[in-house]
């Protein structure tokens, strides 16, 4: 049902038709299986228009069945298109801190196994509207051969029903069990390529990751998700067994209680041979049924946990900035000390347009948490971030993060352009490349770059290249020299810092190169949350220079 409720928000109509035509199919199929059961009893007396009638009927369940299956393949897939469309922007638009709560491996299960799950059984809709229209046909031609006989055929089919009931819920909670382990499972994965390196150099960790964290974890699933479908494997040879015994109760039993003509059982289990088929197919269809209505339960439950930001997305133009200002702005979060909580701020500061501005301080001080606040993928929880006094953190995000490039320690990179069908971008990239010693190894071709396959500090290259192309108002760099060579860790601090400070962009650079505090307009250290101190940049060259 809630695979149907997903199809017809897509579109109600053509669920409809291809409903009718599955009705037509069916209706169809039980008129020969009706034309069978009468040409044996005439078999002498066939006429040639007999069997153009027969043609004609196996016709129409042809091309119905085949405008059934494509119109509700067509639909089912356009239904699971666009919820993994919706859910990708639900996702995007989730406030980076609630995706960091959320946890990587649990928006990857929803994003590709939940998908895919749901997918696979929306692939059997079809099917299993066509086998639903046949039995009802076939239903209604055992009413019209026997009246008594249908009323055994109902019993034995909810009685049947009534059976499975029970399974089927045990089956359900042992695959419920097991959709939450592979959250789990999917952690583990992730931990397992991300620790690659770790792993192989320490043996003693191997082993524990696999026998402690692994093996617990995926021996459960298995148990859970081999349960589950045990049950369903049950049910299943249940149900076929069912409909056998109907065959034999016809047989062997009715025809003690009611009188039956060999003409009559012969086209009674005709009618019932021809519905074990589609039953059975509806039967083989429910552990996927199942498994895609847990997986559906599973992406609301995320989904509501998303908590997308209420604001409109759009697109706004960026235009250059003046000033960016803190006022009391503050942020707690979680860490894993005795007080159990660290607040960043208040803080007070303004930023100026045209000027670089270096952060620095010790490790676990709230330097990235500032980043990200300055940024806008952090919220503050108390006070404000605005910039040219008009463009609110707070309150229009969206628009606010869009003045911003950034690259981050754990940045990601992508190998497309933006805008990289203009010859001007791409020429201007090609040359970025030269400069940067890339481009014997890297080009770029039909707008996108030919390899990733490099060095961190290659890739962090590649990074500021991408950045710079954007020409965003504001930059901020996070530690972005730490992974580079003496030569571009020059060329970074000499030339492209001054080159966006002279094109009168706002730079904040996360540092710890005090051999390059001189370079700043003003140097910002922060300390357990709170800025320190602010120094100018004279101040800060003489400090550099005392410090050399």
């Amino acid at each position: 049902m809630d695979l149907l409720i997903l199809m017809a928000k897509r579109s109600w109509r053509a669920l409809l038709v291809a409903t009718l035509t599955g009705l037509i199919c069916g209706l169809a199929a039980a008129g020969l299986i009706a034309m069978i059961n009468q040409s044996l009893e005439v078999f002498d007396q066939l006429r040639p228009t007999d069997g153009l009638y027969f043609a004609a009927l196996v016709l129409l369940v042809a091309v119905s069945r085949v405008i059934a299956d494509v119109s509700l393949l067509r639909l089912g897939q356009g239904a699971v298109h666009d919820m993994r469309l919706h859910l990708s922007a639900k996702l995007i638009d989730t406030p980076y801190a609630k995706l960091q709560r959320l946890g990587k491996h649990r928006l990857l299960a929803m994003l590709t196994d939940d998908t895919q799950t749901i997918s696979q059984a929306v692939e059997l809709v079809p099917i299993l509207l066509v086998n639903a229209g046949i039995i009802a046909a076939c239903l209604g031609y055992l009413g019209w051969l026997s009246l008594p006989l249908l009323g055994l055929t109902l019993l034995l089919i909810v009685l049947g029903s009534l059976s499975f009931n029970w399974p089927q819920r045990r089956a359900l909670t042992s695959i419920s069990r097991a959709r939450e382990l592979k959250d789990q499972l999917f952690d583990q994965y992730r931990l397992l390529t991300d620790g690659s390196k770790e792993l192989q150099l320490n043996h003693p960790r191997r082993q524990h990751f696999f026998s402690r964290l692994l093996l617990p974890v995926s021996l459960q699933y298995r148990k859970d998700f081999v349960r589950g479908m045990s049950i369903y494997a049950v049910v299943l040879n249940w149900g076929n067994a069912v409909f056998y015994m109907l065959i034999g109760v016809v047989l062997f039993v009715a025809p003690h209680f009611i009188e039956l003509s060999a003409s009559l059982v012969t086209g009674y289990i005709l009618a019932i041979l021809y519905m074990i088929t589609p039953l059975s197919e509806l039967m083989h269809a429910l552990p996927t049924l199942g498994r895609a209505s847990v997986a559906l339960n599973k992406i609301r439950a995320l989904e509501g946990e998303m908590e997308t930001a209420s604001e409109t997305v759009e697109t706004l133009p960026t235009t250059q900035v003046r000033n960016l200002v803190c006022r009391q702005v503050a942020h707690t979060y979680y860490r894993e000390r005795e007080d159990g909580h660290f607040t960043l701020g208040p803080i007070d500061l303004t930023l100026n347009a045209g000027e670089v501005v270096f952060i620095t301080g010790g490790n676990g001080s709230g330097k990235t948490t500032l980043a990200m606040l300055l940024t806008g993928l952090y919220r503050p929880e108390s006070g404000d971030i605005l910039l040219d006094e008009q463009v609110s953190s707070a309150n229009d995000n969206h628009h606010y993060r869009q003045h911003f490039s950034a690259i981050f320690t754990d940045f990601c990179l992508f190998e497309n352009l933006l805008n990289g069908d203009d010859p001007q971008r791409v020429q201007q990239a090609q040359e970025y490349l030269v400069h940067l010693q890339l481009d014997h190894k890297v080009q770029i071709e039909d707008g996108k770059m030919t390899t990733l396959a490099l060095s961190t500090g290659q890739r962090k290259r590649l990074a500021l290249l991408s950045a710079y192309l954007e020409d965003r108002p504001c930059y901020l760099f996070d530690e972005w020299a730490a992974d580079q060579d003496p030569v571009f860790k020059q060329f970074f601090y000499d030339r492209i810092l001054t080159d966006l400070r002279e094109r009168g962009k706002l730079v904040i650079v996360i540092s710890h190169d005090d051999a390059y505090f001189g370079l700043a307009d003003r140097l910002i250290r922060i300390e357990s949350g709170m800025l320190s101190d602010i120094t100018v940049r004279a101040e800060a060259g003489r400090v550099a220079q005392a410090k050399a």
